[in-house]
């Protein structure tokens, strides 16, 4: 019966080690495509692009999905906003439709016979290059990081194959080591999210929120570390005795 875990565990170590070198290889290759394009960004003259929206988009339905909705929601603009309400009531929710610094700044919402339409009034925005070389830096520190917590990932797998036993040293501060890889992930998400959404904004858009599912996960890798400390110990313990 040991035996047949034994192969189990080194199975899976031999099928992750292979998919886990795919996988870094793929992340190699986006990073230097990003480093390139990082690069050619920041030889280009340092000039802002007017990007102008100007028209109407119409969101409709074929059926009487909309005409529903009216039954029991009133809609209304005020200046730059839509207020959206229990039909018949006095207080209703703002939906906000523009700020100061978004692409839908001075845009109108208004009821049609099938739905809805926006108007966007010929918004200009500027793109400036500086975001873009921001947003591509973002992103390759994002692919490094995974590159490295693929390799801390692979180096445990290996180990795994390996092994006679999961319930060592080795394979106990290669656990440790790739939840340490995870760390950055916690806030590195909500930058390269908040990067590539300051591109269209006329202010920067600065998101410092934490990846609380990456938080759980890093928690459940060391959480398992702990278990095959105790578990080490007690085979110490059981091979002392015999």
């Amino acid at each position: 019966m040991e035996n047949k875990y034994k192969k189990n565990i080194n199975l899976i170590g031999k099928i992750g080690r292979i998919v886990s070198m795919i996988l870094i290889v793929l992340t190699i290759l986006a990073s230097i495509a990003t480093l390139a394009g990082t690069v050619f960004v920041a030889t280009l003259p340092k000039e802002d692009i007017n990007v102008t929206v100007n028209g109407t988009a119409d969101i409709s339905s074929e059926g009487d999905l909309f005409k529903k909705f009216r039954k029991v929601l009133s809609l209304s603009q005020e200046g730059d906003k839509a207020k959206l309400g229990v039909a018949g009531g006095a207080d209703g929710v703002n939906i906000v439709l523009a700020d100061d610094d978004n692409i839908l700044e001075g845009a109108t919402l208004t009821e049609t016979e099938k739905g809805y339409s926006v108007d966007f009034n010929s918004k200009t925005v500027k793109l400036s290059l500086g975001k873009v070389i921001y947003g591509l830096v973002a992103t390759l520190i994002y692919l490094i990081c995974i590159t490295v917590t693929l390799f801390m990932l692979r180096s445990l797998l290996m180990s795994l194959e390996k092994c006679d036993t999961p319930f060592t040293s080795d394979v106990i501060s290669k656990i440790k080591n790739f939840g340490f890889s995870l760390i950055p992930f916690v806030v590195l998400r909500s930058a390269v999210e908040s990067a590539w959404g300051s591109m269209l904004n006329t202010g920067a858009d600065i998101n410092a929120g934490l990846d609380f599912t990456m938080i759980i996960a890093i928690l459940v890798v060391f959480m398992l570390a702990m278990i095959f400390s105790y578990g080490a110990e007690l085979q110490k313990q059981s091979d002392e005795t015999l």
